[in-house]
């Protein structure tokens, strides 16, 4: 793989980073790798209407990270959870 490596004064840098106060009014040393681009597959909007109705998915509208959820909780916990909330389980 193809890389570099310069050392510049970070006031060069200004205009493409902001960089922490540490950083400012010294010599920083720049490592450069090229982006290996991943293509996400392409994904008709009749392909994406319809993989929302999968049940699992369906039980996380709504859900979000700051819901409090447990960190070891996943979607099919969800799905019960969401099932007994609204079947009075």
């Amino acid at each position: 793989m193809t890389s570099l490596r310069k050392i510049v004064d970070s006031s060069t840098l200004t205009k493409v980073f902001d960089l922490p106060p540490a950083f400012k009014n010294k010599k920083v040393e720049i490592i450069m790798f090229p982006v290996e681009e991943k293509k996400l597959p392409s994904l008709t909007k009749a392909q994406v209407e319809e993989w929302a109705k999968v049940p699992e998915i369906q039980a996380l509208v709504g859900a979000l990270k700051t819901d409090n959820l447990p960190a070891n909780i996943n979607i099919k916990d969800i799905r019960d959870e969401r099932l007994a909330e609204k079947f009075e389980i």
